[in-house]
């Protein structure tokens, strides 16, 4: 059917979309990946100046014991202090640590200024740092004699944890951890995704006709929610499809009962049976039957059509009076035909609505049908007309059983009327009420259903009123 086309499109496109996607355990193994490769890189730049500064400081204390070394060795003398002062001399080298000495008011080396030691001669120690050249040094005195004082001068850049040790480190830091946020992201995807894929299997199972499928709730919230909305979904299909099979058999027991009458008849009439003087009368009979089914046709096909574009409404300026006054002549000799009552109310003003006059005419043929089906005879059918500013409306009552509260909640709803009372008592398929509630909205207006004063139901039918 052309209706099934654009299903069929969609169908394809989402299989190619399938494809073309990412499963939601790679990309949660990923996404984890390159989130602790960022958290180890980010944590690394910032440590790096921490790093650097703990070296430094490391470097001035090692430096600092080395001048305390240098200048205890020149306080003694024998074969012992020698071989200190030996070794001294090599840790110096190795460490590219310059020794100087320097007096009051002597020279000093490159790039140290005499006011910047001038505190030895008064504390007996200087600690510094200073630059030559853009290169940095640490400058260590002491004051070994009264007019002598031993510096040590050692460049910053010689630090024992250089820049490319630091970047090995953070690089192996960069591995161990993609490797281990790689193995955590798929352990949380196979968590993730094990619901997931259950909710899956369980949405095909109901595409294939499964209605009897109930899902543990498990899993995130958000996975347990959409369990829970996947079993009311199957709920509500189940629902849907009962009032279905129960439309369908209550339409066809309709159309069944004038089609029986029609062939009977015609069976008669053609073996000869039918007395000459009943002949117009049983062709009378059969006519009727045949605009009954001929009614209960166009019903189902109007009901079928309501939600197309084309479905044809023309919205004028109607007196609602006039309808109601035109249905009246037709209904008031069926109701007196079968014993009701039947009473027409029209205000004396005109009550002017918005709507199509031919559908409006349709709704209180449907409304009175259905009245009249289960009004017993002596018992009223009232058609009113009236105005609740700003909206106008037509309203039909009955005296027969009535509709309970629950009733008058889904009493538009096609053969949801006639499951709860089919065998009780006599009902009708829906078809005319699902009409009425259908055609009131496509008109703008609204259906209501409620109790009526006279023991029955009373249903209402508002129109938008006329713009001023």
């Amino acid at each position: 059917m052309p209706s099934d086309a654009p299903n069929e499109v969609l169908t394809e496109s989402a299989a190619s979309d399938n494809h073309s996607r990412s499963s939601l355990g790679l990309r949660t193994v990923l996404v984890t990946t390159l989130v602790a490769l960022l958290a180890v890189l980010m944590t690394g730049l910032a440590a790096l100046p921490l790093l650097r500064d703990a070296e430094l400081r490391d470097q001035r204390r090692q430096l600092s014991q080395l001048a305390d070394a240098a200048a205890a060795s020149t306080q003694t003398s024998g074969p012992l202090t020698d071989e200190i002062q030996e070794r001294l001399i090599n840790t110096l080298r190795q460490e590219q640590v310059s020794l100087a000495l320097i007096s009051p008011g002597g020279t000093t080396p490159d790039g140290v200024s005499a006011l910047s030691v001038a505190p030895i001669w008064t504390t007996g120690k200087v600690s510094s740092t200073y630059s030559v050249d853009g290169q940095s040094y640490m400058l260590e005195g002491r004051l070994i004699a009264q007019d002598t004082a031993l510096l040590l001068i050692q460049p910053t850049s010689v630090s024992g944890f250089g820049l490319r040790e630091l970047w090995g480190r953070i690089g192996m830091a960069i591995v161990i951890g993609g490797v281990l946020a790689a193995i955590a992201g798929a352990l949380l995807a196979r968590r993730v995704t094990k619901p997931l894929r259950t909710l899956v299997n369980a949405a095909r199972r109901l595409q294939a006709g499964d209605r009897n499928l109930r899902l543990e709730p498990e899993g995130p919230v958000e996975v347990a929610e959409l369990a829970v909305a996947l079993n009311q979904l199957g709920d509500g299909l189940a629902t849907s499809e009962a009032r279905q099979r129960d439309f369908l058999l209550s339409v066809s027991h309709e159309l069944r009962t004038p089609m029986t009458a029609i062939g009977g008849y015609a069976e008669a009439l053609a073996d000869g049976v039918v007395p000459a003087g009943d002949v117009e009368r049983v062709a009378g009979t059969m006519l009727s039957e045949t605009h009954r089914l001929d009614a209960l046709i166009a019903d189902l096909l109007d009901l079928a059509r309501l939600g197309a574009v084309e479905f044809p409404v023309d919205i004028v300026e109607v007196d609602l009076r006039d309808v109601a006054l035109s249905a009246d002549e037709v209904w008031s000799d069926r109701c007196a035909a079968e014993g009701v009552e039947w009473y027409c109310h029209v205000p004396e003003r005109p009550v002017l609505v918005r709507c199509d006059p031919r559908r409006a005419r349709q709704i209180i043929d449907n409304l009175v049908a259905n009245a009249l089906r289960v009004t017993p005879a002596g018992h009223p059918i009232i058609l009113q007309v009236a105005s609740d500013p700003p909206v106008g409306y037509l309203e039909v009552r009955d005296g027969g059983p009535g509709l309970s509260d629950s009733d008058l909640e889904v009493a538009f709803e096609p053969a949801e009327l006639y499951s709860r009372y089919r065998g009780l008592r006599q009902v009708g398929t829906g078809v005319g009420l699902a009409l009425v509630g259908r055609l009131a909205d496509r008109l703008g207006g609204r259906a209501s259903a409620g109790h009526a004063p006279e023991g029955g139901a009373c249903f209402r039918v508002s129109f938008p009123p006329v713009a001023q």
